[in-house]
Formats: structure tokens, C-alpha cells, sequence
């Protein structure tokens, strides 16, 4: 949850949801052509199927990883290479 709201930030200033901007995030990466994401109702689709329009920026990549990090979410790397 503490990486959810450290994410707040970053969608309100695109215009998006958090779950946006988590998609997003995964885009980012070299490689990386598609997300897999579920939802268990329709309208669930509504919170992130504008992810593929968001453009992070590497400002936003950093802010994205320092909270990765500050929350201590996942074990990889928390920003994709340039």
C-alpha cells in the first residue's frame, strides 16, 4: 500500500490512475511489448487500459524507483535502463 500512495503523485500529474501508471512503469522497460493484466469485472478495465499512453519520465522513473525502494517492494531492479 505504501507503494500505491508514493504513486499518487506521479498519476495525478499525468492525468491517470496509480494502476496506470504501474502498467506503465512495466512498459518502460527495454523489451518489454506487453502487460498481462486481469480484472474480474468489466468496468475494472477503466483504471488501466490508458497505461500504453502514458509517457513516464525519466523524472518520474526516478521518483518510481526511490519508492520502490523506500517501501521495499519486489527484489529486482526498480527502474528500467535508458
Amino acid at each position: 500500500m505504501r507503494l500505491a500512495e508514493a504513486l499518487r503523485p506521479v498519476a495525478a500529474r499525468h492525468g491517470v490512475g496509480v494502476a496506470e501508471v504501474a502498467i506503465a512503469w512495466v512498459l518502460a522497460w527495454p523489451g518489454v511489448t506487453g502487460a498481462i493484466v486481469g480484472a474480474r469485472r468489466p468496468e475494472q478495465v477503466d483504471g488501466w487500459i490508458g497505461a500504453a499512453a502514458v509517457d513516464l519520465t525519466p523524472a518520474d522513473l526516478a521518483e518510481i524507483a526511490a519508492a520502490i525502494t523506500a517501501s521495499g517492494a519486489g527484489a529486482g531492479p526498480a527502474r528500467p535502463r535508458a
